[in-house]
Formats: C-alpha cells, structure tokens, sequence
C-alpha cells in the first residue's frame, strides 16, 4: 500500500446507493484515493481480492467492510484518512 484509499465492489444493484455515497465523501477526503468497481462489470479487482458476490468496502487494501450502512462507511473514510 503506497496510500491511503478505498475501494468499493458493487456486486448488487441494491448497494448502488453505498457506491454513490462512498462517491460523494470522496471529496470531504481528498489524501484517500477511492476506487469503485461493479461487480461483473470490472474486473481490475480480482487478481487483487478473487470474485466476489456480496458488495464490500475495502480500506487500505487490508480490512474489508461486509456489513455496510452509511455509518460504517463514514467510520472506514475515518480510519484510512489517520494514514495520510
């Protein structure tokens, strides 16, 4: 890991609206670099984290969110921002 970022897989359309809110907390957080890949559409993450099925947010490339709401979100912007 060279930065602090985020990523997002989308592997359900009812996790768009986390997609569209991890995309409009990305400018509150500009030392993050923040990633968003959907799921059967790009496939840039799977030689990093294999296939997945159910959306995931990933922080610094270690510590994946699986249970995700707007909260959770927040709180792992939070937590790779203490990396800048």
């Amino acid at each position: 890991m060279k930065h602090p970022c985020i990523e997002f897989i989308t592997a359900c359309s009812c996790c768009a609206v986390f997609a569209d809110f991890v995309k409009s907390l990305a400018p509150e957080y500009p030392g993050v670099e923040v990633k968003l890949y959907e799921a059967g559409k790009d496939t840039d993450y799977i030689p990093k984290y294999g296939a997945v099925t159910k959306s995931v947010l990933i922080v610094n490339e270690s510590r994946a969110v699986t249970e995700l709401s707007k909260s959770s979100i927040r709180e792992a912007f939070e937590s790779a921002s203490k990396n800048v």
